[in-house]
C-alpha cells in the first residue's frame, strides 16, 4: 500500500534551504480553525465552565440534610428490657449507649416524616458530633434514663447526627 502523507522534510510548508522563512499558520485558515476549535470546546465541555451554565445562576443548590427533633432517652447499651418504643445504638465520640426514641420531628421542609427518615438508617446507627458543649451532656454517666430532646441536622446515608441543641431534663 502506498502512503499519501508527505514526510515532514519534504512538506511544501516547510521553508527549504535557501528559501526565506513565511508566515506560515496565519491568516483566514488559522482563524477558522481556532473558531471551530473554540465551537467545539464550548459545546462539549462540561456545563459549570460553559457560558450557558453561567447565565442560568451559576452553582446549583445543594439541599441540607433535614432539621429534626428527636425525644428520647439513652439507656445502657446491655440493656435487654424490652419497650416498643424504637431504638437506635448510638455513639457520643467514644460512649456507646441505646437510644429510645419516643419522638422525632422533621422542623425543616422535606418529603419524608421523622420515622420514614428513621427507617432509612440502616443498620440502626447514628453517631453524634457537634460542638463539645452540646455533647458534653450527653456524655456523663448518669444521662441513662433522663430524657432528652436534640436537635440537629440528619446526614442518613452517613448516619450522622450533628447536634445543634440539647436540653437534658430531670426524669419524671
Amino acid at each position: 500500500m502506498i502512503s499519501t502523507r508527505v514526510p515532514f522534510a519534504l512538506s511544501p510548508l516547510r521553508p527549504r534551504s535557501g528559501q526565506a522563512p513565511t508566515a506560515l499558520g496565519t491568516g483566514p485558515a488559522k482563524d477558522k480553525r481556532f473558531f471551530l476549535l473554540f465551537l467545539f470546546a464550548l459545546f462539549f465541555s462540561p456545563p459549570q465552565s460553559s457560558l450557558a451554565f453561567a447565565q442560568a445562576g451559576g452553582v446549583p443548590r445543594v439541599k441540607q440534610p433535614p432539621l429534626v427533633r428527636i425525644v428520647g432517652a439513652f439507656a445502657p447499651v446491655d440493656d435487654t428490657q424490652r419497650s416498643n418504643l424504637q431504638t437506635l445504638s448510638i455513639q457520643v465520640k467514644a460512649q456507646q449507649w441505646k437510644m429510645r426514641i419516643r419522638e422525632i420531628k422533621a422542623l425543616t421542609a422535606t418529603t419524608k416524616s421523622g420515622w420514614s427518615l428513621l427507617n432509612d438508617l440502616f443498620p440502626p446507627h447514628l453517631h453524634f458530633t457537634g460542638p463539645n458543649e452540646l455533647l458534653a451532656p450527653l456524655q456523663q454517666p448518669d444521662i441513662a434514663g433522663r430524657p432528652f430532646v436534640l436537635e440537629g441536622r440528619l446526614y442518613v446515608g452517613d448516619h450522622m447526627l450533628y447536634l445543634t441543641a440539647v436540653t437534658v431534663t430531670e426524669p419524671q
